[in-house]
């Protein structure tokens, strides 16, 4: 097709593309619609833009259509490589999917003219980072109900505050705490998921069987005799592992102890005694 250009304002119809009929530019009153194949895929109304839609809500609006399988994206190649891709999945989720191998989804604001991360979701390791790096927002809190601190963590000083915005260790909580506690009846072998440990031997005897002491210095167990009947209660530490240097420990007369790992073996680090 060809046409003549002359100096001046000159008035058409719809620009038709002579071999293919469903292929024209549309001219309306304040609208500029691109159709292909019948279908309007790209509208100027107003000051406003639509992609696949000719009404666009907002400055700029992208009506995904039903042959693309309900999903709608926006996507950034370089070089006609894949970057990333923004949008809504088939189950109406908005992704936000980087594309590159190993990199990040990094999301920055500006404060008061400084430039900081505030969140990062980390590709080359599986690990969400919050403020990563020391020109970060540093800091970070979450709300609840009727806590401005529920959760806090200071950056700056390395510490966490539950329900604190002023932790001045390095785990200040400042609200109730609950610890795992379970009920035995019979023999019981502890895990990571137990903390505290009541034992009530009324019916027959109980051996509470420890995890090894390897690879995690520091845990903590409460094991608690809650019954004054004559049957034992037997704590036996893993293989050849020792409590307080002995191949066992027996609780008698509803006593307690604490235990706690050096990575080796167990120590008691309280005990609680009934009184004569």
């Amino acid at each position: 097709m060809a046409y003549k250009y002359s100096v001046g304002r000159r008035d058409f119809g719809d620009i038709d593309y002579e071999a293919d009929e469903n292929t024209q530019i549309d001219f309306d009153l304040d609208y500029i619609g691109l159709v292909t194949n019948g279908a309007r895929i790209l509208s100027v109304s107003g000051s406003r833009v639509g992609v696949g839609t000719d009404t666009p809500g907002e400055i700029l609006t992208i009506n995904g259509l039903e042959s693309q399988s309900d999903e709608t994206f926006v996507h950034f190649q370089e070089d006609g490589s894949d970057r990333a891709k923004i949008g809504i999945n088939t189950s109406n989720n908005l992704v936000i999917h980087q594309q590159y191998v190993n990199k990040h989804i990094v999301f920055k604001v500006n404060d008061q003219g400084v430039t900081r991360e505030g969140l990062r979701i980390n590709g080359a390791v599986p690990e969400v980072v919050v403020n990563e790096g020391s020109e970060s927002l540093v800091d970070f809190r979450v709300e609840g109900n009727g806590q401005t601190h529920l959760l806090f963590t200071d950056g700056a000083n390395d510490r966490v505050g539950i329900s604190t915005g002023t932790p001045h260790s390095g785990l200040q909580i400042d609200n109730s705490v609950a610890f795992a506690a379970r009920n035995v009846t019979q023999n019981h072998t502890a895990t990571a998921a137990d903390h505290t440990i009541f034992a009530n031997a009324t019916s027959t005897n109980i051996t509470v069987t420890l995890p090894t002491a390897a690879n995690i210095i520091g845990r903590q167990y409460i094991i608690k005799r809650v019954d004054s009947s004559g049957n034992s209660v037997t704590i036996d530490p893993d293989g050849s592992e020792t409590i307080e240097g002995a191949s066992s420990k027996s609780l008698t007369d509803q006593r307690s102890i604490v235990i706690q790992s050096d990575n080796s073996n167990w120590w008691i680090v309280a005990e609680y005694i009934n009184p004569p």
